[in-house]
């Protein structure tokens, strides 16, 4: 069962970036150097950094604010536009001294040829400090829960990083942490913190051995020394394609092992982010770390099979969490998801197709004309027609099969990417709406 959403606020904290995705074609080398020659076809602008944690639990319905600092730039003028457009409040502080951090992705027929990095890590000065500070105390009015993601790119200090956390605590106010660097002791207090298995290796100083039959033991035993050490409640390690860990700094709490959700991954970029945001969410609308947990995982099984860094919207969530079915599931689209989802595979330089039909009882010409259709793609979109479509066409003993078995069994053929319903007299505003 989805959470109740509704009634939570949520404020996240930490490095605001912009990210910049350039897409074009590499066709040829430049005869004045040995470098590949990048032909500039669009690009777009897009949250980065905490801004895209934000933008995860805003496609959730997640009411969400954001306190950052951003550099007096035409950058920071763009996070607060996107910001607005995405429904979030900005807490924010205009620094004249550090420049808005910038990360420009330069792609071609979806492959990452170049990033361009424009950063200057520093902390925040004390003035900053004290403002942030001062806003954190206004911010944290209705807050349910705070989020601190940390990009290790200046903002989260030692210092400021305590004074947020113990303020939470007297407001009793959880604190879910997504860590950076390798000393944890700034996070002392917080509730959660979510490594990935590297990050965990990097802070306790060791190697794990993922062959190995005590695999699994060896991430517990290190997760919950390292709990007790700094002084940490809770901690959810990611462990990549083998899954996810919960465990607790007392050890009477059970441990909790989650596997990942097995679907094919496009683009790994931002599932930490989705995360993150969902088992924040999750947690304050009053689901258990184990429910918590498996809702984050579908949700990150959904991302990683996105191109670029995306979202999972309500929509897509629920129809996982609906049913059993969740990889086939993940690919049935609302109209306006889809859209979003066919814009980030071109983007990402991927050529789609569609195609649609009625799909009931599926056979061997259903299955050559498919085939056919993803010869000329690389993602292939199949507009269903609804039950009341195919009565319309066929007569009122038709379908035989109903929309859902019919989208489920379309999004469980691998050659499908993408399954949207319509109930209009043709596909045309299925065409028109996503291209």
């Amino acid at each position: 069962m989805m959470p109740d959403f509704s009634r939570i606020k949520l404020l996240c904290i930490g490095d605001m970036m912009l990210d910049r995705f350039v897409t074009g074609e590499v066709e040829r080398i430049s005869p004045e150097a040995p470098v590949p020659i990048f032909r500039w076809q669009s690009e777009k602008t897009m949250l980065g950094g905490v801004g895209n944690v934000v933008a995860n639990l805003r496609a959730l319905d997640v009411a969400t604010s954001v306190l950052c600092r951003v550099g007096d730039d035409e950058a920071g003028g763009g996070i607060a536009s996107l910001l607005a457009e995405r429904g979030a409040t900005l807490h924010e502080v205009v620094s004249p001294t550090c420049p808005t951090i910038q990360k420009t992705r330069f792609v071609s027929k979806g492959n990452h040829v170049l990033r361009m990095d424009r950063e200057l890590v520093q902390p925040p000065t004390v003035d900053e400090a004290e403002r942030l500070f001062a806003e954190l105390v206004a911010a944290l009015d209705g807050v349910s829960l705070v989020i601190l993601s940390d990009y290790a790119k200046g903002l989260l200090t030692l210092d400021l990083t305590r004074r947020i956390i113990a303020e939470c605590r007297r407001r009793s106010v959880p604190v879910f942490v997504d860590p950076k660097g390798s000393d944890y002791r700034k996070y002392a207090g917080a509730t959660l913190v979510k490594p990935n298995r590297k990050e965990l290796e990097l802070v306790a100083g060791v190697r794990f051995d993922t062959a190995a039959p005590d695999f699994l033991d060896q991430v517990i035993a290190t997760a919950r020394r390292l709990l007790e050490v700094i002084g940490i409640d809770h901690a959810i390690v990611t462990l990549s394609e083998k899954g996810m860990v919960y465990v607790a700094r007392d050890s009477r709490i059970d441990t909790f092992y989650l596997p990942t959700e097995v679907r094919e991954v496009c683009d790994v970029s931002g599932a930490g982010d989705t995360t993150i945001s969902v088992l924040g969410a999750a947690y304050a609308a009053g689901a258990g770390f184990e429910a918590a947990m498996r809702l984050a995982n579908r949700a990150a099984g959904i991302v990683v099979g996105k191109v670029g860094t995306a979202t999972v919207s309500r929509a897509e969530l629920e129809r996982v969490v609906e049913t059993d079915t969740g990889a086939m599931c993940a690919k049935v689209f609302d109209r306006r998801s889809l859209a979003a989802q066919v814009k980030a595979w071109q983007a990402g330089g991927l050529k789609v197709g569609f195609t649609n039909g009625c799909f009931d009882c599926l056979h061997c010409g259903h299955l050559s004309s498919l085939y056919q259709a993803k010869e000329h793609c690389d993602k292939l979109v199949v507009a269903l027609n609804t039950d009341a479509s195919v009565r319309a066409l066929k007569g009122p003993n038709r379908p035989i099969q109903d929309e859902s078995t019919r989208s489920l069994v379309l999004a469980g053929l691998e050659l499908v990417d993408a399954v949207t319903l319509f109930d209009e007299e043709t596909a045309l505003p299925v065409v028109e709406a996503i291209r």
